[in-house]
């Protein structure tokens, strides 16, 4: 119960802080689900595996600012030398960087940065969670394939 109670509180913060804020923070929206103090997986690994994810989908996307680490680490109640850690192994990664006066951003990427066979791996098991659960849901193979078809012809999928 204790995670969740974090989990909820945590998105309550982030939820705010994206309302009284400009539009770079909305990147903050899809993390705090994502982090789980109770897993037995240190943080900071829990946050550049967020970030990665982020990156790889497209939600954060090239010149997108990350908060602080002051700001993220008071958010998500944790210690400015977490949130650290996982900036410094994101720009190891080259996914991020950060400027003294600028702030941190994502790093302009090519479509060829995660075709490696880890990240592809990583990739299919997402996506073998994600149709199971659908199938589960009650979804059909037709409507997912809808689904896809939908994707295809997308906005987002043009932005690619």
């Amino acid at each position: 119960m204790k995670a969740l109670d974090f989990t909820y509180h945590s998105y309550q913060c982030i939820s705010n802080m994206i309302q009284d804020s400009t539009d770079d923070w909305g990147v903050l929206d899809w993390i705090t689900p994502q982090i789980n103090p109770h897993s037995g997986i240190p943080i900071y690994i829990q946050l550049t595996q967020a970030f990665t994810r982020a990156i790889q989908r497209g939600t954060l996307r090239s010149g997108d600012a990350l908060p602080t680490v002051r700001r993220l680490a008071s958010t998500l109640r944790l210690a400015p030398n977490t949130v650290t850690r996982a900036y410094s192994e994101l720009q190891r990664q080259g996914l991020i960087e950060s400027r003294a006066g600028a702030g941190t951003t994502v790093c302009a990427l090519t479509a060829t940065h995660f075709i490696d066979e880890a990240s592809r791996q990583v990739l299919t098991e997402e996506l073998h969670d994600v149709l199971h659960r659908m199938l589960v849901s009650g979804m059909t193979m037709q409507d997912i394939d809808e689904l896809c078809k939908q994707f295809t012809t997308s906005k987002r999928m043009e932005a690619l």
